[in-house]
C-alpha cells in the first residue's frame, strides 16, 4: 500500500499536517494542520474503487468537517471575546473529542472502520489520534469533561465489543477503550498519554499485520480458516493479550504506570472503572482464543512455517517480551 508515489505523497502530507499542529503558536494554524490531516487520509483510503471504501470516506470526512467547523468557528468567536474562557474549552474539548472518536462521539469510529483495510484501519486508530491528542494535551488539566469522556470510552469501548463477530469493529470498540486510558492519562501527565500511546502503536501494529497476513475479516475465521498455522494463532492471541494488558506482555506496562501515578493522585474510583472495563475486553480475547484453540481443527498441524516480514516478527517480538526490557519504566 505505502510504495507507490500517490500513497507516499499523501502518507508525507500526513506527517505534515502533524508537524504544522505540533509546532503551531495559535488555534487557527492548528486547525490548518487538522484540515490538512483529512485531506491526506481521504485519498488514502480511496486507492481504490470500491463501494465500502466510498462510504467509509464520506462517514469520515463528515464528521472531521463537523468537528473542524466547531473547532474553527470557536477560535474565531474567542479572538474576539464572545466566548467566555470556561465556554470556549468546552467547545474546543467537544470538537478534539469528536475528532478523536471519543465517547460519546464515538459512533462513527466503527461504522468508518468496518470498511476498511486492517493496513487503513492502523493508520486511523493510530497516526489520526496524534493531532487530536497534541490539542487536548494542552488543555486537558483540570478538565472534567476530558476526564468523563476517558471513563464513558472505556465502559462504551469494553460493552460494545461483545458479541460481535466482525474483527474490525472488534478492533474500533477495543480503541475506544484505549482512549478511555489514553485520555485518564492526559489528565495526569502528557509524558504519560504518550508513552501509553507509543507502547499502543507497538501492540496494535503486529496485530493488524497478522490479521491481514491471514485476510481476516470475521472472528469464525480464527477457527475455519486452513492458512493460519499455529504459530500464527499463538502470535495472534498473545498479541491480543498484550493488547488487553495481561501480564506478563508489554501492554501491561503502560496500563500498571497510569494505576500507579492514578492511584498516588487518589483517583481510585475512575482508575476502578477503567480496569473493570479492561476486563471486559480481555473477556472477549479470551473467548476468541478459546475457541481458536479447542474449536478449530488445524491449529495442532506440524507445520510451523510462518511467512510474515521482518518487521511484523520484530514487532512481535517487542509486543510479547517488551516488559522484560521496561525496567527503566516502572521507576518513574
Amino acid at each position: 500500500m505505502f510504495f507507490n508515489p500517490r500513497s507516499i505523497c499523501f502518507f508525507s502530507l500526513l506527517i505534515l499536517s502533524t508537524t504544522i499542529v505540533l509546532s503551531s503558536n495559535s488555534w487557527f494554524c492548528s486547525w490548518i494542520g487538522l484540515e490538512l490531516n483529512i485531506l491526506s487520509f481521504i485519498p488514502i483510503i480511496l486507492n481504490k474503487n470500491n463501494q465500502q471504501l466510498t462510504e467509509a470516506s464520506i462517514k469520515y470526512f463528515l464528521i472531521q468537517a463537523l468537528a473542524s467547523v466547531i473547532f474553527l468557528s470557536n477560535a474565531i468567536m474567542n479572538s474576539f471575546y464572545y466566548f467566555s474562557n470556561s465556554i470556549f474549552i468546552l467547545m474546543i474539548t467537544t470538537s478534539l473529542l469528536l475528532k478523536l472518536g471519543a465517547s460519546p462521539f464515538h459512533m462513527w469510529f466503527p461504522m468508518v472502520a468496518e470498511g476498511l483495510s486492517w493496513s487503513k484501519f492502523l493508520i486511523l486508530a493510530t497516526i489520526q489520534k496524534i493531532n487530536p491528542l497534541v490539542l487536548l494535551s494542552i488543555i486537558s488539566w483540570n478538565n472534567n469533561l476530558i476526564l468523563s469522556a476517558a471513563l464513558l470510552s472505556s465502559i462504551v469501548g469494553a460493552l460494545g465489543g461483545l458479541n460481535i463477530n466482525l474483527l474490525r469493529s472488534m478492533m474500533a470498540f477495543s480503541s475506544i477503550n484505549h482512549i478511555g486510558w489514553l485520555l485518564m492519562a492526559s489528565t495526569m501527565s502528557n509524558y504519560l498519554m504518550w508513552i501509553y500511546f507509543i507502547i499502543y502503536m507497538l501492540i496494535l501494529l503486529p496485530t493488524t499485520q497478522l490479521f491481514n497476513n491471514f485476510n481476516l475479516i470475521h472472528l469464525p475465521q480464527m477457527t475455519t480458516a486452513n492458512n493460519i498455522n499455529n504459530l500464527g494463532k499463538s502470535l495472534i492471541i498473545f498479541n491480543m493479550f498484550s493488547l488487553g494488558g495481561l501480564p506478563p506482555f508489554l501492554g501491561f506496562l503502560p496500563k500498571w504506570i497510569i494505576i500507579k501515578s492514578a492511584a498516588s493522585a487518589f483517583m481510585i474510583p475512575s482508575i476502578m472503572i477503567l480496569i473493570l472495563s479492561t476486563l471486559v475486553t480481555l473477556y472477549y480475547y479470551i473467548r476468541i482464543s478459546y475457541n481458536s484453540t479447542l474449536i478449530s481443527s488445524n491449529l495442532w498441524k506440524k507445520t510451523s512455517h510462518l511467512k510474515i516480514n521482518l518487521m511484523t516478527k520484530f514487532t512481535c517480538f517487542v509486543s510479547l517480551f517488551g516488559l522484560m526490557f521496561s525496567n527503566w519504566f516502572i521507576s518513574l
